[in-house]
């Protein structure tokens, strides 16, 4: 059995990178999680909960390159408790090890950057509300801090009545999520990318 978490929090120490025997890239950093509460009309910090964080691989990656000291996270992952004794000393250390990591958008604002490799992995054309007609859009750095027409101006992709008409012609998928042999054309073309779902 493994549970699964979810964490907001702030980041108490900035992401070290860790090599392990194998060659696995790892990074490692403190998160604080506060419980905050409306008593009398005013917010109080009532309980802070820390955790050890652990990701890997590319995923470890991202994290060295874009986390800093201090900024709010929302961290997803396997919760474990262990016990520990050292030099006469014991207690308990809570460990997360994360499977998906991002910012919180509650307190400011993020810009997402597609990873290369994941870009080039993903070149099969898509079928649905994610999908791009025509050429990516050239966007600068602070395009999602774009207000107003000029941010939609940026965005190419159709409204979303043409996506729903779109995808409503596309025919159903066996159970093991594989288009059905009746729609060759879709199959050919890749629409279904290494996504089964059409949408």
């Amino acid at each position: 059995m493994s549970d699964l978490i979810a964490v907001t929090g702030n980041l108490t120490s900035a992401p070290e990178r860790r090599e392990l025997s194998n060659g696995v890239v790892m990074a490692t950093f403190g998160l604080a999680s506060t419980e905050r509460r409306l008593e009398n009309g005013t917010w109080t910090d009532v309980h802070t909960n820390y955790y050890d964080v652990a990701v890997f691989r590319r995923l470890a990656e991202h994290a060295l390159a874009s986390l800093q000291r201090g900024q709010r996270v929302i961290v997803m992952g396997k919760l474990k408790v262990r016990k520990w004794d050292s030099n006469g000393h014991s207690g308990v250390t809570v460990d997360l090890e994360a499977s998906a990591l991002g910012p919180d958008l509650k307190f400011g604002v993020a810009s997402f950057v597609r990873d290369a490799a994941a870009t080039s992995s993903s070149a099969a054309p898509q079928v649905g509300a994610g999908a791009q007609s025509g050429p990516a859009p050239q966007v600068g750095a602070d395009a999602w801090a774009t207000p107003g027409e000029a941010a939609r101006a940026l965005d190419s992709r159709p409204p979303l009545e043409a996506v729903e008409a779109r995808t409503a012609t596309v025919p159903a998928e066996d159970a093991a999520g594989a288009p059905p042999v009746d729609a060759p054309e879709l199959v050919a073309a890749g629409a279904w990318g290494d996504d089964p779902t059409p949408f």
